[in-house]
C-alpha cells in the first residue's frame, strides 16, 4: 500500500510541476494528452507496485477488433 501511495504522490508533483506552465501558455491540447499520458501510467505503475499482472493493451485492441470484424463479416459474407 506505501508503494501504490509513493506512486501516486509522485505522479501528482509531476503534475503540479508541470501542468501550470503549459496553462500559462494556453497548450490546452498539450494538457490533456499530459494528463491522460500520467493517468495511464501512475496506472500500469500503481499495478506494478502492488505485483499485480499488468494488462496487455492487445486486449484492447483486440475489444475493438472483435465487433468491427464481425461487422465486416456479416456486410461482405466472408
Amino acid at each position: 500500500m506505501k508503494a501504490v501511495i509513493a506512486v501516486v504522490v509522485i505522479a501528482l508533483i509531476f503534475a503540479i510541476k508541470d501542468l501550470p506552465g503549459l496553462y500559462r501558455k494556453h497548450r490546452f491540447k498539450d494538457m490533456v494528452v499530459y494528463i491522460v499520458m500520467l493517468a495511464f501510467g501512475t496506472w500500469f505503475s500503481t499495478f506494478t507496485a502492488q505485483g499485480k499482472a499488468t494488462p496487455s493493451p492487445l486486449i484492447l485492441i483486440e475489444m475493438i477488433y472483435k465487433p468491427v470484424n464481425s461487422l465486416f463479416t456479416h456486410l461482405f459474407h466472408l
